[in-house]
């Protein structure tokens, strides 16, 4: 499924694949896939951003914001749709609680925050679109991840 929605890039759930009620059981079942995948990805960003120590944590944060969107930028721009015109309230809240758990861990990550609440959220809503702006007024420099420090390489192979 997230290889039809990178292809297709056209913000839709990709409900015509062949087998795809086998696995999932509707629009809110798939949604809560596609979230999860999303944060998954977002996560594995911060983490990647972060591992060399940067001086700036907070752009740090913003440029794996925008890594993780590059990567995945047909999910990326179908939450946005469901974000603006979800088709049922449990997608609306899916996306909604997501969006804040999102925003909070990148709050955290950036070390302006340090728990998972309203406060970190409205701070990691700020990095997002920062990230944002910086996607179209920029060429992106997320495409490629910053190189590693000799230290960030050490450190990558003593935590694996």
């Amino acid at each position: 499924m997230i290889e039809e929605i990178l292809i297709r890039k056209d913000g839709q759930i990709p409900t015509d694949i062949d087998g795809i009620d086998t696995f999932f059981n509707g629009t809110e079942d798939l949604t809560n896939a596609l979230l999860l995948r999303w944060h998954t990805r977002l996560t594995a960003s911060l983490e990647r951003g972060l591992v060399d120590d940067p001086e700036d944590r907070e752009d740090a944060v913003i440029e794996a914001w925008r890594h993780a969107t590059w990567i995945y930028w047909g999910v990326r721009r179908l939450i946005d749709e469901l974000a603006e015109n979800p088709p049922t309230e449990g997608v609306a809240n899916a996306v909604r609680t997501t969006a804040r758990n999102d925003w909070a861990a990148m709050a955290i990550a950036a070390g302006l925050a340090s728990g998972f609440d309203e406060p970190a959220a409205r701070v990691g809503h700020r990095l997002e679109l920062e990230a944002r702006r910086r996607n179209l007024v920029e060429h992106s420099t997320a495409r490629m991840p910053r190189p590693r420090t000799v230290l960030g390489k050490v450190k990558a192979m003593l935590t694996g």
